[in-house]
């Protein structure tokens, strides 16, 4: 970790607002496909195809009277995030597993759009600490599938998911799943920022940390539940596929993280003051670099990711071609939702009103 005095990183971070709000004056402004996209790899063009899920409107609708039953909606946001599910799990074999699905991303969104990374800092300090009691007592839930007495609105409506998944999911994926979501809700309901965490972190580090903050890895895990198809690692490992495929998994957490943060930068940088974005800790870790620098860097970081993906993913397809059923068949169909995840990273973003706004990216500018 790079040991930084907090004075230096706040001012490092003034710096770049300010530099920000000369951009905006100056009517500077990027296009995203541009900076995503490799020569002869267009990345509108490889998301052209992609379709979110034909259960979309039936599940989303479900998701939000369970919410409002719950009273866990957000009449601020909820619109935007709900539609987030039928893109990021395409796949899902009907209503029921995409409800369930949404269901789940409802809770996180609520925690994070109230007491997440971004808000936490906003917070005094009594709400911090009710967010971090409010947290434990959400893992107590999460690894003993146990209500409280006198449950929160939050807790009972993660119970009532739990009996869901307990009735729809395979018990052995179900466990590991619970334990990547306690992994992913510890550190992102917390300030991450450079001034709460006294240190700077170094950009590998920050994308290390990001993966598990972003709920990526619980995401993905879910691309199997919305199948009803779950891997058989061993069997997949004797084929000689893990590596490969457990790479791909890690490609796909690191664009969904890093995509996200260049989208949001704004929104979580500009608006919420926050540092904890790629933007500002690469410019960070480069003294001397502009802004300019960084939206770049951060850029290129997500295009070669994108880049490695692709050709993976094309490797993975050719390798299971002459592979037994058994191991082609679950692959194949992972792999494929696994690319759906990519693409939705992209589609979903360009087209939600989460981040649109003054901006210097054009695709979040309001049309």
């Amino acid at each position: 970790m790079v040991s930084e005095h907090t004075s230096t990183v706040e001012a490092g971070i003034e710096r770049m607002r300010a530099e920000y709000s000369a951009l905006i004056r100056a009517g500077r402004r990027w296009s995203l496909r541009e900076l995503f996209s490799a020569p002869n790899a267009d990345i509108a063009a490889y998301c052209r195809e992609f379709q979110p899920s034909k259960f979309g409107d039936e599940a989303c609708a479900a998701v939000e009277r369970f919410c409002r039953r719950h009273s866990i909606w957000l009449e601020n946001g909820g619109e935007h995030y709900n539609s987030m599910t039928p893109y990021l799990h395409p796949g899902a074999i009907d209503a029921e597993r995409m409800t369930a699905i949404g269901i789940y991303n409802a809770i996180l969104f609520w925690l994070n759009d109230t007491v997440g990374r971004e808000k936490f800092g906003h917070l005094n300090a009594e709400r911090r600490r009710e967010a971090g009691v409010a947290v434990e007592r959400m893992v107590r839930l999460l690894e003993t599938r146990a209500v409280p007495a006198n449950p929160t609105p939050l807790e009972a409506a993660t119970g009532e998911y739990l009996a869901m998944m307990v009735e729809l999911a395979q018990p052995r994926w179900l466990q590991r799943f619970l334990a990547q979501t306690v992994e992913h809700l510890r550190p992102a309901i917390r300030d991450q920022n450079a001034r709460a965490r006294g240190t700077l972190l170094a950009v590998d580090e920050y994308i290390a940390l990001r993966a598990h903050v972003s709920g990526m890895y619980p995401a993905i895990a879910l691309c199997e539940f919305g199948q009803d198809s779950y891997l058989d690692w061993p069997h997949i490992d004797r084929a000689g596929l893990g590596a490969d495929l457990r790479r791909l998994r890690g490609l796909t957490v690191d664009i969904g993280a890093l995509m996200n943060d260049v989208f949001s930068f704004e929104k979580e940088c500009i608006v919420d003051l926050a540092d904890f974005n790629l933007i500002p800790l690469w410019q960070l870790n480069n003294p001397g670099a502009d802004l300019t620098r960084a939206v770049h860097a951060a850029a290129a970081i997500v295009r070669g990711r994108l880049t490695e993906f692709r050709a993976l993913h094309e490797r993975i397809r050719a390798r299971v071609r002459t592979m037994e059923a058994e191991v082609e068949l679950p692959v194949s169909r992972h792999a494929a939702d696994l690319a759906d995840c990519v693409r939705a990273t992209w589609v979903w973003q360009v087209t939600t009103h989460r981040y649109k706004g003054v901006s210097i990216f054009a695709e979040n500018c309001p049309v």
